[in-house]
């Protein structure tokens, strides 16, 4: 079951699954309103919802025009969606004109409010901030009701398995539990009444798989995500309180913001195309000057958004996995080009020298472990070697030696990437290569054939107890990888993976 979804995962973007899983808690409200189980009516909640999705699509265009930027369409429409969910209909007006400027408030708060050419809060959760301080209308929160929970859980888990950030949400809800538990016995409250409104009837579970899990707000690394997730539960406390001042979902959203940006600061930055190269059939290598030197660690992604006409519904952003070393002037890629390929791919493989587009939000946690003695295993597959170049590279430039093992499978030799660097790598810190081919192999080849599987894996890697290992390439190679591994004995917490959206 859990391979079919993750399969129907892979085919979507993050953005486009988010803007579908928020599209169907709206539609469902609106059916749940209609017998009377919300407080609105029905179509009061629809025409809510439409009307702010329309304002910050226009907002959106306007300002993506004034200030000449990229942005993404789908974002607009997901905070829509989201302000829809935790403000009340209009039922007026008045209350009209609040949303009007709540969708205002979001789409400024992404252009303007921002450091490093990156905005730092949660667009949503700044507008319902700032209407509630000027306008004195709070935001509700509607969407954690008991009638709307099994639909949000479902959505959510989806949303958590996409963005593999169950140890961040995981963090934010057992936070939540001991909170909450603790705060009943200091104030003498029932602690069953008090789990169940926080577990049935509050946003708790919308609020950590929507509004705590978006990437351009949350830290960059698992570890400072855990942290983070712990720190923002405990602020959404509704008790807690300054004089006044009492805690709500976005006000402590906008307080891990800023924690966030503080320790894992992010920097938005314009790469213009330098060269483009064929790497392997159907896999051009990109080298882009970079606006300013990234900083980033070998092994992690980048966000990119090419502003491009027409584009499809997997829309204008895409994560890839940098090729480059943080030693290297250039910023790297290695891209895979499939048929018909989506319109993305078909803007990125038009672009010519020159040519600029923007890159931000590199995160990431597959990366060389901190101790160098530490026995390492690399299992890659096609354009899975990516974050194995920027590794090896980065080794090569500061002269350290690890003791590594790399299997690289392929279909055919021309496939083979980055050559150079591997056989440098080879030849000067003692890398052991292992190349094998899963299609017919020509008759000089000299590597190994077929799949790397369990006895592959033995033979290569006599001592693959010693070691961690790490896979990237297609989600459904390093899932079947995954599952070797663990029948071999190997622990979870020494298998790192890389699945490759950027593929797609």
């Amino acid at each position: 079951m859990m391979s079919r979804i993750d399969h129907a995962l892979d085919g979507i973007t993050t953005y486009r699954l988010v803007l579908y899983v928020l599209a169907a808690y709206v539609a469902l409200a609106t059916i749940l309103a209609g017998f009377g189980l919300l407080p609105f009516a029905p179509l009061a909640l629809l025409g809510s919802a439409a009307f702010l999705v329309l304002i910050c699509w226009a907002a959106n265009s306007v300002l993506r025009r004034v200030l000449g930027v990229p942005a993404n369409l789908e974002s607009a429409a997901i905070t829509g969606l989201i302000l829809a969910l935790i403000l009340d209909p209009a039922q007026s007006l008045n209350d009209l004109q609040i949303l009007f400027w709540a969708a205002i408030l979001a789409m400024s708060s992404k252009y303007i409010l921002t450091l490093r050419n990156t905005h730092i809060f949660n667009p949503a959760a700044l507008a319902a901030v700032v209407i509630s301080f000027a306008l004195g209308r709070s935001a509700s929160w509607w969407v954690g009701t008991a009638s709307m929970l099994p639909i949000v859980l479902l959505g959510g888990l989806l949303i958590v398995r996409k963005l593999r950030d169950a140890k961040m949400v995981a963090s934010f809800l057992a936070a939540a539990l001991v909170a909450v538990w603790l705060v009943s016995i200091v104030l003498r409250l029932s602690i069953s009444r008090e789990l169940q409104q926080l577990l049935v009837e509050s946003p708790l579970f919308f609020f950590g798989s929507i509004m705590l899990t978006e990437p351009v707000t949350a830290p960059a690394t698992r570890t400072l995500k855990v942290l983070y997730g712990a720190l923002v539960s405990v602020l959404i406390i509704p008790q807690i309180h300054v004089g006044a001042l009492y805690s709500t979902p976005e006000l402590a959203l906008l307080v891990g913001n800023l924690a966030s940006f503080v320790a894992s600061p992010k920097r938005t930055m314009v790469l213009q195309l330098k060269k483009k190269s064929k790497l392997a059939p159907d896999t051009l290598a990109f080298a882009f000057k970079p606006s300013h030197k990234p900083t980033f660690t070998p092994g992690q992604y980048v966000e990119l958004t090419i502003d491009h006409p027409r584009a499809d519904s997997r829309g204008n952003r895409r994560y890839f996995t940098l090729a480059s070393s943080p030693t290297e002037d250039l910023v790297q890629l290695g891209v895979r080009f499939y048929k018909p390929g989506s319109s993305f791919k078909r803007a990125l493989h038009a672009t010519s020298t020159g040519a600029k587009i923007t890159a931000g939000h590199i995160a990431g946690d597959f990366t060389l472990p901190s101790d160098r003695r530490q026995k390492l295993t690399f299992i890659a597959g096609g354009i899975g070697i990516t974050p194995f170049r920027s590794m090896l590279k980065y080794l090569l430039d500061t002269q350290q030696r690890r003791d590594i093992v790399l299997l690289y499978a392929n279909r055919a030799p021309a496939d083979i990437a980055y050559r150079d660097v591997l056989s440098e790598a080879q030849a000067k810190l003692g890398v052991k290569m292992v190349y094998t081919l899963t299609e017919a192999a020509p008759r000089d080849w000299t590597g190994s054939t077929g799949r790397i599987d369990a006895q592959m894996i033995r033979k290569a890697v006599p001592d693959y107890r010693e070691r961690v290992f790490y896979l990237s390439g297609p989600p459904a190679m390093v899932r079947e990888h995954e599952h070797i591994l663990r029948a071999l004995g190997i622990a979870r917490n020494r298998i790192k993976t890389d699945s490759f959206a950027g593929l797609t």
